[in-house]
């Protein structure tokens, strides 16, 4: 009997809840008996949960897959159970497996289960059926995109049907916090303290917290936690494939948040922070913060670190290149690092400090909502311009002021947003949220990512040299990282 591949493909995850694979399986096995072909299990290939009407042939991992175990084990046989399960694009079947397949097989034969005849990609028959499956799903995901755009637009919002994020369960078409919304929320803690995605998995790994798959915890898996805004409490919805109409359906507090508004802005705090002044995982807690005292100029850092019989021995060094001085990092930092947290601490705990910052977050607000306006002005007058470019055909000046409103709309989104940021700032200092989470942290043994990012939170530059004393010079508003991209 000659060998044979199967393939089966299951669409959705609603038919998880049915025996499609089973039945496919089946279909396939006997039309293999009948024609005398052999298809043992492991020649049975499943595409879980694929589309074939979203996703053109050579996007289904396992159809590739297959097409390349054919080549390489010279087998020119494969079964599907109808042609339907080959293709709903209307053409990236023939393109992407068929013809690649037939030119290095040419014996290449293609059943359906429905006839005992291989196909011919080719033929006019084939063609319409392909066509008729790619009609038939274009009706189905228009009438579906219509349906959740309608359930979208109702008085109550209600979420449709989809994957429920982990850390909620749904009752009612609500999502409801469950168990698990303990572990979102320590993600987006440790997370707010500087840990790395791949330091967060490590931990959650080494507690023994299965992932949301039931396995371990990847850093692929943390960051789609962290950037999904549901767990905000808001409903955001994108729906695809509607030209001309608005397509993204944002509801404010539809369901209990888990993560508050406050850790999502000091997760961006934090990547300014870092895209600023380097990493936050090294162990030179000063890097691009201190400066030498007699020359002002940055103090570099020297990784002299070497390794004998197996074991390491680690050297590391700040360098001033001009003044040739050099200070071994341990001495530094055991000299540093006591001081700013005794200061970081106070800070944290003065109330002068917090009217000071109060005042401070105030007069940012006023000065980026004058901004806001003036921008606003801008916008309304090249709008103006515009028409008026329009109206006398000046194609040359139209795209110079659509260049200069899209610069200004973008800028405009900018502000926008540090604003938003700032209410919470200001909500989170005056309620007590944001100084004493300082004040918490230093009672206890810290790692070296959160003594940088505290280092990094309140001092603007250290100068150090052989002769004088240190100089921690401390920073006189640790919000000034909000200033807008565009503003820089």
């Amino acid at each position: 009997m000659r060998l044979a591949f199967g393939y089966i493909r299951r669409s959705s995850y609603k038919q998880q809840e049915n025996n499609s694979v089973e039945i496919q399986k089946q279909h396939i096995q006997e039309f293999a008996k009948r024609n005398q072909l052999n298809v043992p299990d492991d020649f049975i290939v499943i595409e879980d949960v694929t589309s074939a009407f979203s996703k053109r042939a050579n996007q289904r991992k396992e159809l590739m897959k297959l097409r390349e175990k054919m080549i390489e084990m010279n087998v020119p046989i494969v079964i599907f159970h109808e042609i339907s399960r080959m293709d709903r694009t209307g053409y990236s079947f023939t393109i992407d497996f068929y013809r690649p397949l037939l030119e290095s097989l040419p014996n290449l034969e293609v059943y359906t289960t429905q006839s005992n005849e291989p196909i011919d990609p080719d033929s006019m028959n084939v063609k319409m059926n392909f066509l008729l499956f790619q009609h038939e799903s274009e009706v189905k995901s228009e009438r579906a995109l219509s349906n959740l755009k309608a359930e979208l637009q109702q008085e109550r919002p209600v979420r449709p049907g989809s994957t429920i994020p982990y850390g909620y369960t749904q009752i009612d078409k609500q999502l409801v916090p469950n168990k698990d919304a303990e572990i979102v929320s320590f993600i987006s803690f440790l997370y707010s303290w500087g840990k790395s995605l791949k330091k967060i998995a490590f931990l959650l790994n080494e507690a023994g917290v299965p992932s949301p798959k039931g396995k371990q915890w990847r850093s692929s898996t943390i960051e789609n936690i962290l950037k999904n805004s549901v767990y905000t409490g808001n409903l955001t919805w994108n729906i695809p494939k509607i030209k001309d109409e608005e397509n993204v359906f944002t509801f404010k507090d539809s369901h209990e948040p888990i993560v508050s508004d406050f850790h999502l802005h000091l997760h961006q705090y934090n990547k300014k922070i870092q895209a600023t002044y380097g990493r936050l995982d090294t162990p030179f807690l000063f890097l691009n913060k201190l400066r030498c005292h007699h020359c002002h100029q940055a103090m570099v850092t020297q990784n002299g670190s070497t390794k004998r019989n197996g074991t390491t021995y680690q050297y590391h060094y700040y360098v001033c290149k001009d003044c040739q001085y050099k200070v071994c990092i341990h001495d530094v930092h055991k000299s540093l690092v006591p001081m700013i947290f005794e200061r970081v601490q106070q800070l944290a705990l003065s109330e002068q400090n917090k009217k000071l910052t109060l005042e401070l977050l105030k007069q940012m607000k006023a000065k980026f909502k004058k901004v806001v306006l003036e921008i606003n002005v801008t916008i309304n007058t090249l709008c103006k311009k515009l028409k008026q470019a329009q109206k006398i055909t000046d194609r040359e000046l139209e795209l110079q002021i659509l260049a200069m409103l899209s610069q200004n709309q973008n800028s405009l989104l900018e502000y926008e947003k540090v604003l938003n940021a700032l209410d919470d700032y200001y909500r989170a200092v005056e309620l007590n949220y944001f100084f004493p989470r300082f004040n918490e942290i230093l009672e206890h043994q810290l790692d070296t990512s959160e003594k940088r990012l505290i280092t990094l939170y309140f001092v603007d530059f250290i100068l150090i040299s052989t002769d004088q004393k240190p100089h921690i010079q401390y920073k006189t508003n640790i919000f000034d990282f909000l200033q807008p991209a565009c503003s820089e």
